[in-house]
């Protein structure tokens, strides 16, 4: 039997965490950045997926370069993934209110399967895709690059961030085996600001893989004296009425930033899960109070 599907994980907070979909982000913000996140996804069903990530990111040189690095760990079933990237993003000033931002990162990846859990029920005996009460580990390098432009208020970004399609299957013997497939990501947002103490803060994500399902997520969120943002999402994917709508908050307070967000599914896997769950901090090295005005501080 041959499967496919998307691979790489989803985040709805994905307008605050751009680094780890695209490579050019780094150091975009104007400002050194720390970031934590939590994801949850279908909770109450076992053995659920969920994603842990922290990230850096800062301009050098004078805003002319990007640094950033993440460490991300996801677990769903018996699968436990690490995985570990360094981007690096050069900037060209087209002029005062428009840059362009070209990124590079480099990937490495531990893939871990655990048969000796429990809940492992083999199908077929003698299966070599199955190693009995043992754990497999294989790890992979790949790279990624991606474009990042921005101009006054909005942004646009396509990145691949893993590029060669890696052989991540266990079962030597067998002619068809899984590879990791690269990902397409578009991005885009702006800030639209309606009055003195309200802005509009719309964005949009296009994610597409081989022989998925085109998924887009679409945010619409409103931003009250640049401290309080509140939102809500509309995630296509699968078929009928889509993947998921979702309700995200963020609270910002000088430099520290925190949001939370809830997926309420719209598939029919929704009838076996209450939804997911996401919580992110961020901490913002700003040098000075105004600097909170500019409009990167909020992607």
């Amino acid at each position: 039997m041959i499967a496919y599907g998307q691979q790489e994980n989803q985040y709805t907070q994905f307008m605050y965490n751009q680094l780890v979909l695209n490579p050019a982000y780094a150091g975009a913000r104007g400002h050194t950045s720390f970031q934590a996140l939590y994801r949850a996804q279908w909770m109450g069903f076992e053995k659920a997926p969920t994603s842990k990530l922290l990230s850096f990111n800062t301009p050098l040189l004078g805003d002319r370069v990007g640094l950033g690095i993440s460490i991300a760990n996801h677990t769903h079933g018996i699968h436990n993934i690490w995985n570990g990237s360094m981007a690096y993003a050069y900037n060209i000033k087209i002029n005062k209110e428009t840059s362009f931002r070209f990124g590079i990162q480099g990937n490495i990846r531990n893939f871990n399967i655990d048969f000796s859990d429990p809940s492992v029920r083999v199908q077929q005996n003698n299966d070599p895709s199955v190693t009995a009460d043992d754990a497999q580990n294989k790890y992979t390098g790949n790279f990624g690059a991606g474009i990042y432009l921005t101009h006054k208020q909005m942004y646009f970004g396509v990145s691949v961030p893993s590029i060669y399609p890696n052989e991540i299957g266990i079962n030597p013997l067998s002619r068809e085996t899984a590879e990791e497939v690269p990902h397409l990501y578009a991005m885009a947002g702006t800030l639209v600001q309606i009055s003195s103490k309200v802005d509009l803060k719309p964005a949009v994500l296009l994610k597409r893989v081989k022989n998925a399902p085109l998924d887009l997520d679409i945010n619409l969120s409103f931003v009250y004296d640049k401290r309080i943002t509140a939102g809500i999402s509309y995630r296509l994917g699968g078929d009928g009425a889509g993947e998921s709508v979702d309700a995200l908050v963020m609270f910002q307070y000088n430099s520290f930033g925190f949001g939370i967000s809830y997926d309420l599914g719209l598939s029919e896997l929704s009838d076996y899960n209450n939804g997911s769950f996401e919580a992110m901090i961020r901490y913002d090295f700003i040098k000075e109070r105004n600097d909170i005005a500019n409009p990167r501080f909020f992607f």
